[in-house]
């Protein structure tokens, strides 16, 4: 039997009692035994949701015992429980006489009626009330101080589908979904280990979400596994609805633009980072889940880069990170070039640069920044567009008001194409996080060029290298293997090797079994 998830209470600091109990004032006494008596302690709660179903029946025996089942409407599986609980219950029911075993019937319903695996016990009524809300089936029986909570949620609900973010040409085409268990039953399909565990919890006083905690126990460094646990634990918001909640919860630094953890959507890539020793956190009603600890260089790794040859992971990779800098640099390089080092540019470029600013009334900083603000916009209203709809406004607007600035003299062509190539580089990164990151540092670094020319450029740069230096995830720290620097994961960031030659697991990452790959070489070679 799989335990019933208890009241949050039990978990939280006492500190918070106050707050607990203005969020989930609900009787707490023990279920009455009288089958009227439960429901009338239940009815404020019933009768003032529209979508709670109260199924008044009789378990068939000698006499038929009142019961009454309740759940939520289209939050169960609607065909399961009228097979395998109405119709047991109410067709065949005890079978013997069942006259002075009261004691014994909760247990003989239990074992012998209901024909279902997922199935506890709950005494009082908060816990009643809570699982009802929580998606489950409460069944009432009359002179039983008890109650039996089934677990056969369903509804609609998406099915497994091809990840829209983390697209993959070669790699397997599914993707988590908004359900927890589809969730870490793709998981559990991909490792099939028995030190793969799964740690249930709840978050969130009233929309209480379900959320798992995954590791390999033999693998998975054991503080980083209990830290993770006890911040997740402590988390106290009345409603989590996505596992970006949690990251923003949870994560080590709220303060830094940069993601410090990875959130996928590809059930491999989480496959393959619990297998180096990672935690995932899985959320309920989120398609996305959360990978701690995650390092810098491993946002602009893909899943193509290990399922294709060693050098075609290898060629791609230093792009995306040449295309991080060109959409943090490029304008802000193009500002400092041309407003305090002219001389750096090219005689012929800078003439020709010259004339197409002649006309163009204003600095070439506020240029800048004005087409950088029309980007924006065009990349903001493609995303809150319909997708037909958003790639045609993103492709019209751009080369419409793109003309339109250069004739009408508010713009340079030059600025237009730094501003298109900073743009197109974002969209380069893997991550969302990274990209969003790269966008926003844009900013200051910007500004620090159109201030002090070169030197403000280099000291940006100077500090978004210390910032990193400085991060940690999961108290990991984020820019290894960088910083500190560790020989012997070189060969998995810039770059890759052959897939043959991963023996350990990456020294950046803590873990307790060291070896991934036996001593032998690869299959079939001489």
């Amino acid at each position: 039997m799989r335990k019933l998830p208890r009241n949050a209470r039990l978990k939280k600091p006492v500190s918070d009692t106050n707050k607990r109990d203005a969020v989930t004032s609900l009787p707490t006494g023990a279920l009455p035994p009288k089958l009227d008596e439960a429901l009338e302690v239940l009815r404020p709660w019933l009768d003032k949701n529209g979508d709670v179903i109260q199924r008044l029946f009789k378990v068939k025996g000698n006499p038929p015992i009142p019961a009454a089942a309740l759940y939520i409407e289209g939050v169960i599986d609607s065909t399961e429980f009228n097979r395998d609980v109405l119709y047991p219950l109410m067709m065949h029911g005890l079978g013997a006489d069942n006259e002075n075993q009261s004691d014994y019937l909760i247990n003989t319903i239990l074992q012998t009626a209901v024909a279902t695996g997922q199935i506890t016990k709950a005494y009082h009524t908060d816990d009643v009330l809570h699982a009802l809300f929580d998606g489950f089936v409460i069944l009432l029986f009359d002179h039983m101080a008890e109650a039996l909570v089934i677990d056969i949620r369903g509804g609609e609900m998406r099915s497994v589908q091809e990840p829209i973010v983390d697209k993959s040409i070669s790699g397997p085409r599914e993707g988590f979904v908004e359900n927890l268990v589809v969730n870490v039953a793709l998981i559990r399909r991909k490792i099939r280990d028995p030190n793969l565990v799964v740690y249930r919890t709840t978050v969130g006083q009233r929309s209480r979400t379900d959320v798992a905690v995954l590791y390999i126990e033999d693998v998975a460094d054991p503080a980083i596994v209990a830290e993770m646990k006890k911040r997740i634990d402590e988390i106290n918001i009345d409603v989590d609805l996505s596992a970006g909640y949690i990251n923003q919860l949870i994560e080590d630094n709220p303060y830094t633009v940069f993601p410090l953890s990875r959130v996928v959507e590809r059930t491999d890539i989480a496959a393959a980072d619990l297998a180096e020793g990672r935690v995932v956190v899985i959320s309920d009603q989120s398609p996305l889940v959360l990978i701690y600890p995650a390092l810098f260089i491993e946002m602009f790794q893909t899943a193509e880069d290990y399922y294709e040859k060693a050098m075609v992971g290898s060629f791609w990779r230093p792009f995306r990170l040449l295309a991080f800098f060109l959409a943090v640099s490029l304008p802000s390089l193009y500002i400092a070039l041309l407003s305090f080092q002219p001389e750096l540019i090219p005689l012929d470029l800078l003439i020709s640069m010259a004339r197409a600013r002649a006309m163009v009334p204003y600095p070439v900083v506020f240029e800048t920044i004005i087409q950088l603000t029309i980007i924006q916009f065009i990349i903001e209203a493609g995303l809150r567009l319909p997708n037909p709809l958003g790639q045609t406004i993103g492709v019209v607007s751009g080369i419409i008001l793109g003309q339109a600035a250069i004739t009408a003299k508010l713009a340079s062509p030059e600025v237009i194409i730094i501003i298109a190539i900073a743009t197109i580089a974002t969209f380069c990164i893997p991550n969302y996080g990274m990209a969003m990151a790269a966008r926003i540092i844009n900013i200051p670094l910007l500004i620090l060029s159109a201030t002090f020319g070169l030197f403000g450029f280099s000291l940006g740069w100077l500090l978004i290298i210390a910032h990193l230096s400085g991060l940690t995830s999961a108290g990991v720290p984020y820019f290894a293997p960088f910083a500190p620097f560790r020989f012997s994961d070189l060969h998995d960031s810039i770059i890759r090797i052959f897939l043959w030659k991963f023996k350990n697991r990456p020294a950046s990452i803590p873990h307790q079994d060291q070896k991934r790959q036996g001593d032998g070489q690869r299959g079939g070679a001489q």
